[in-house]
């Protein structure tokens, strides 16, 4: 049992299971400090991500929470393996981690805040959408307005055209016109017996109703038109502050807006400015254990015999080197 559970944790750390096999206490006392750590680090990013799918990338289903969990614990598990397996010192390389151990810290309290602080995040939010609501109805009742003044601009410059071809209709309801037709007709014959022909035109005046009828209808109709957009809008206008309240409502709160929201918590209050800190702290110190230990001034005899193997290997390879050379 025990062996099976060695075999596993040497797989996680990444630690050759035969070398450690070979090892004493000190190494044995290394292997479960950095296990230890690793799964320090794998439960809580592991948490995390299952909090980050289920409030933020909105997944329903059990399976897929977990998998997006899986999906960061194992990223945590290889970041933390590339320290771990790191032969000699690596400052650059422990500086990095300190920079990404300090961004992990970061985004790991503010979703763990945004959890903890729910209720006066949702509050904040609350506020803040008031605020948005009331902008957003002054812009879209400032829309109404310039649409219902249009509009009603060009209604009153109808009406007016309307009113002044009324009159003109009520002066001459009908137009007087001529019908002008030519015929030909026989009065006699000539000399040589042709028959002569005259061309007569007959006037005959008619009534017609005035054109200008058709488009005073046009513009009346027109004018009911106008009427009813105008009445479609001063009732849109009515419900403007209702629709925009139900539309910010509906909407499910995004992670910019409750990182917002859980920015003006902290910041309005000591208490939770100054458990935010703890908690920063608190990931951070996490974030940097499997780094803490590996940094560490005494090496246990795992890794000396992993650097002693490098050290065989180079010499080795530079004897083999020198001796091709010393043969050409």
């Amino acid at each position: 049992m025990m062996k099976s559970l060695n075999k596993i944790g040497c797989f996680l750390i990444g630690w050759n299971q035969n070398i450690l096999q070979e090892c004493g206490e000190a190494s044995y006392r290394q292997y479960r400090k950095l296990l230890s750590a690793i799964c320090i680090m794998m439960v809580l990013w592991g948490t995390i991500g299952y909090c980050f799918a289920d409030r933020y990338i909105n997944i329903e289903s059990l399976v897929l929470k977990m998998c997006v969990a899986l999906a960061f614990m194992f990223i945590i598990l290889c970041v933390e393996r590339v320290i771990i397996l790191t032969v000699g010192k690596a400052r650059l390389m422990s500086f990095m981690r300190v920079l990404l151990a300090l961004c992990m810290a970061i985004l790991g309290s503010c979703i763990f805040d945004q959890i903890i602080f729910r209720n006066d995040i949702q509050q904040a939010i609350q506020e803040h959408r008031e605020d948005v609501i009331g902008v957003t109805i002054t812009k879209r009742l400032a829309i109404y307005d310039s649409d219902i003044l249009r509009i009603t601009q060009e209604m009153d410059s109808l009406s007016k055209a309307t009113i002044a071809l009324n009159e003109e209709l009520q002066l001459r309801p009908v137009i007087k016109g001529t019908n002008v037709s030519t015929q030909e007709q026989v009065v006699g014959v000539d000399e040589n017996g042709n028959p002569k022909k005259v061309r007569t035109q007959t006037i005959n005046t008619v009534t017609l109703a005035n054109p200008l009828a058709e488009q005073l209808k046009a513009n009346n109709e027109q004018i009911q038109i106008y009427s009813g957009q105008l009445e479609q809008l001063r009732q849109d206008k009515k419900e403007v502050a209702e629709k925009v309240r139900e539309e910010m409502n509906q909407r499910a709160p995004g992670f910019i807006e409750e990182l917002e929201a859980t920015l003006r918590v902290v910041s309005q209050s000591k208490v939770s400015l100054a458990f935010y800190i703890i908690l920063f702290c608190f990931l951070t110190f996490l974030e940097l254990f499997v780094l803490t230990i590996k940094m560490g001034e005494n090496k246990c005899d795992y890794e000396l015999i992993v650097e002693n193997q490098l050290y065989l290997k180079k010499s080795l390879m530079e004897q083999t080197a020198q001796s091709v050379l010393l043969k050409k």
